[in-house]
């Protein structure tokens, strides 16, 4: 699914943010859409800031597994503690994250090729794989709010 499908799933879930189903997740549905927004949003500040010049493509097993696939496994990597909230999520928290990320979405399409984000795990991303990036994680954890909302 494309980061644009991602969005507007991100969007129809929004009703069910205190949905939780702890044989699925510890976490419920408002974290699993405010840290994938957080993502999103802080990915695009990064792309936004970085300096072209600066890119230089680095390469991982994890990277290339994880592209490849489109998927990213359940439970094996630890959330940065800068995209992960600890307190109540608010639904208009949400609502307000999403709005800022359709317009960060937008501007980054017309961002240079060499825009960058450093993922703690894969490296230097270059925008086109910052993009991908982002498909891959929103689909994870939208994957988990659907199996919530399914149980």
């Amino acid at each position: 699914m494309s980061i644009d499908k991602s969005i507007l799933a991100i969007e129809n879930a929004i009703p069910f943010y205190g949905q939780h189903q702890k044989s699925v997740s510890a976490k419920n549905v408002a974290w699993h859409l405010d840290h994938s927004l957080k993502v999103i949003n802080g990915v695009c500040d990064a792309l936004k800031t970085s300096n072209p010049e600066d890119y230089q493509s680095t390469s991982s097993i994890l990277k290339f597994y994880i592209f490849l696939r489109g998927r990213i496994p359940r439970g094996k990597a630890k959330a940065p503690k800068s995209v992960v909230s600890n307190d109540e999520i608010l639904k208009s928290s949400i609502e307000s994250q999403l709005a800022l990320a359709k317009i960060n979405l937008q501007e980054i399409k017309n961002s240079p090729a060499n825009s960058h984000f450093q993922h703690p795990y894969f490296g230097k991303l270059s925008l086109k794989k910052s993009q991908r990036f982002l498909a891959i994680h929103t689909n994870h954890h939208l994957a988990i709010v659907n199996d919530i909302l399914k149980k």
